[in-house]
C-alpha cells in the first residue's frame, strides 16, 4: 500500500526532522485527495524539503509540525478554503470481501442525512463527504469539517461550561432517541465547531497560531461567540471502564452511555485527575447529586438520558445570572492571580451584558436566555 515519492522526502522516527513513516501514507494520497478537492499542508505534498534547517527548532516553523493522529489529517477545501479532517477508517472484511461500510461511517452517514441534520439537538458531526481511495478496498476516507477540543480555550464562566454540559445531554438523548448508543462519552470523543470563535481559522496543530503560523490566532470567547455545532463524534469505543464490563455479562448500551457521561463531568469539572495534571473548577457542585446518580455501580439504578436532562434543567434553572456569569476559576489556580483575573473578568462581564450576550451561550436564537 506504501510506495516512495522519490528522494527529495526522507522518512525518519524523529518528530520535525523529516517525514514520519505513518504520514508518508498522505503524501502518496496527495495528488488522489487535490483532484478530489482538497489540498493538504505544504509538509503532505511530493517533493516537500523542510523549511528550516536541522539545528533549528522545527515547531517555530508551519512546515514542523506533524500529525498528532497519524489517521486524521487536516485539509483546505479548495472550493472555499475551509478547514476540514480527513479520517482513515477500516471496512470489515469478511472471506477476503468487504461486506459494508464500517460502524463508523455508516453511523455518521446517518446522522448527516436531511432527516437529521436540521435537527436542532443533533450534535452529531456531518459527514461531508466518502472517498474511495483507488486499489485499496479495505478502507475509505470520510471527510468531516475541522473540530476542535471543546477546553481549548478554557471555559471562561460557570455557563459556559454549563452549556457544553446541556449539549452532551441533548446529543446523547438525540442518538438514544433514534437507537443509537456512543459508547465513549469522554472528554477525547468531545469536540466542538470553533470557526466563530476563530473567524481567522487556526493551525491544525499548533492551535494558538493562525492557519499560515505567522501570527497568533484572533479568538472570542464561547460567550460571544458560541460554537455553532457539535460536540460529539458518532460511535466510538473505549474510553472509562465502567462497573458492568467487569461483569463480563451483556449490559444496556445507554446505561453505559449515561455512567460515562456522568464520569466525565465528574472528573473535568467536580473531582479532576491528579494523574493527568487536571484540575476541578469551582462553581459547579451543584451538580454533584445528578452526578452521583449517573455513575452508581448498578446500571439499572442509573436515570435513562430524558430524566438526566430533565433534571441538569432544573438545576440551571435555580441558579441565578451572577451565578452563570461568575468565573469558571481552575482550584488549583494560582491564589495571587486570582484578583487580577476576577477584576478583569469583572469588566468582561459588564461589557457582555451591555451586548445583550446569554450568561448560557447559544447560536440558536430561540434558545437564548
Amino acid at each position: 500500500m506504501m510506495t516512495t515519492q522519490g528522494d527529495s522526502i526522507k522518512t525518519k522516527d524523529e518528530p520535525g526532522q523529516g517525514l514520519l513513516e505513518t504520514e508518508q501514507w498522505w503524501v502518496d494520497r496527495f495528488e488522489f485527495l487535490k483532484e478530489k478537492g482538497y489540498l493538504l499542508r505544504p509538509r503532505y505534498r511530493p517533493g516537500w524539503k523542510p523549511s528550516y534547517k536541522r539545528l533549528q527548532n522545527p515547531f517555530a516553523f508551519e512546515d514542523g509540525h506533524y500529525l498528532l493522529n497519524d489517521r486524521i489529517i487536516d485539509a483546505l477545501k479548495i472550493s472555499d478554503s475551509s478547514m476540514v479532517a480527513i479520517k482513515r477508517v477500516r471496512n470489515p472484511i469478511v472471506e477476503g470481501r468487504v461486506t459494508a461500510p464500517c460502524q463508523e461511517e455508516d453511523i455518521c452517514a446517518l446522522f448527516s442525512t436531511s432527516e437529521h441534520a436540521s435537527r436542532p439537538f443533533n450534535h452529531c458531526i456531518p459527514l461531508l463527504e466518502v472517498l474511495h481511495v483507488p486499489g485499496i478496498e479495505d478502507e475509505d476516507l470520510l471527510v468531516m469539517p475541522w473540530m476542535r477540543e471543546p477546553e481549548d480555550p478554557p471555559f471562561r464562566t460557570v455557563g459556559e461550561g454549563l452549556q457544553f454540559i446541556k449539549e452532551m445531554f441533548e446529543g446523547i438523548q438525540y442518538m438514544h432517541q433514534n437507537n443509537v448508543a456512543h459508547r465513549d462519552c469522554s472528554m477525547n470523543n468531545m469536540v466542538m465547531d470553533a470557526r466563530k470563535m476563530y473567524p481567522g481559522g487556526h493551525h491544525p496543530s499548533k492551535r494558538s497560531r493562525t492557519y499560515d503560523h505567522k501570527k497568533r490566532a484572533r479568538h472570542f470567547s464561547r460567550t460571544l461567540a458560541p460554537p455553532e455545532r457539535p460536540p460529539e463524534y458518532a460511535i466510538r469505543s473505549g474510553g472509562t471502564e465502567p462497573p458492568e464490563y467487569k461483569a463480563e455479562t451483556p449490559c444496556d448500551p445507554f446505561a453505559t452511555d449515561v455512567f460515562l457521561l456522568g464520569n466525565m463531568i465528574r472528573v473535568q469539572f467536580l473531582d479532576g485527575d491528579p494523574g493527568f495534571e487536571h484540575s476541578a473548577v469551582h462553581g459547579f457542585e451543584s451538580l454533584r447529586p445528578l452526578v452521583n446518580d449517573m455513575i452508581q455501580d448498578d446500571p439499572e439504578k442509573r436515570p435513562q438520558i430524558d430524566e438526566v436532562l430533565s433534571r441538569f434543567s432544573n438545576i440551571v434553572q435555580s441558579l441565578s445570572q451572577w451565578k452563570l456569569r461568575s468565573r469558571a476559576v481552575k482550584k488549583d489556580e494560582f491564589f495571587f492571580m486570582k484578583p487580577f483575573r476576577g477584576l478583569n473578568h469583572l469588566f468582561w462581564t459588564c461589557s457582555m451584558i451591555a451586548r445583550g450576550r446569554p450568561a448560557i451561550p447559544s447560536s440558536t436564537p430561540a434558545q437564548k436566555s
